[in-house]
């Protein structure tokens, strides 16, 4: 006899998953505040989940919080500071629930106009928050309740970048198709610039991320 391929759930598992997933819903509907745990933009369908809406999320579900930096570069000649960071939640039991990553760069749109070398903790902090996000919506299955990339919203507010350009989000999904196909750094720059024109992702707009995207997709 072939062994099964797949651990089918019972009618009992299923409901209990169902039951799970509502009782997140109705706390985050009873218990988030705008402006606080998550933040709106008119022209987005889905709220943007905020850093402390993540940790309501996982003291709900009784989660350790673990942060590891995975790659780092800190050039201090050149100014430019970036770091991949990957955040794992375990249960009360230490098993791994979920895990998360992030990255943050001091080339970003938000701190072209500060000194670098005044942001590089800032640019930690938010590879950090990013991964958990990432992380706990996972955990969550709430993705489809809040957009993944927490600063997306906050990087609009604070520097007014208009709707038009590309968010934070889709340079995040492109730099992880790129590093699934195994492209450098510089392969990917050469790549978006034969897509869009475009030398600096800075001037990518959403029509030319999702170009860019799509591209990828079927390289």
């Amino acid at each position: 006899m072939e062994k099964e391929m797949f651990n089918f759930l019972t009618e009992e598992d299923i409901k209990n998953e169902i039951n799970s997933y509502q009782l997140i819903v109705n706390y985050i509907k009873e218990n988030f505040k705008d402006g606080e745990d998550y933040g709106k933009i008119a022209e987005y369908p889905k709220p943007s989940l905020l850093k402390s809406g993540a940790e309501k999320l996982c003291s709900l579900l009784n989660l350790s919080v673990q942060v590891e930096i995975l790659e780092k570069i800190e050039d201090f000649k050149e100014g430019i500071f970036h770091y991949v960071c990957k955040c794992t939640l375990k249960n009360s039991l230490g098993n791994i629930v979920s895990e998360g990553l992030g990255s943050c760069n001091s080339r970003e749109s938000k701190f072209l106009n500060q000194n670098p070398y005044g942001v590089a903790n800032t640019v930690l902090k938010l590879s950090k928050k990013r991964a958990l996000v990432d992380a706990i919506l996972t955990a969550t299955r709430t993705s489809g309740m809040f957009t993944q990339d927490i600063e997306e919203l906050d990087e609009l507010i604070s520097t007014n970048i208009k709707v038009n350009l590309a968010t934070a989000s889709q340079k995040a999904f492109i730099a992880k198709l790129a590093k699934d196909k195994g492209m450098s750094e510089t392969q990917l720059m050469d790549f978006t610039k034969k897509v869009t024109g475009k030398e600096k992702s800075k001037d990518w707009t959403k029509d030319d991320a999702a170009k860019i995207i799509k591209t990828l997709k079927n390289k």
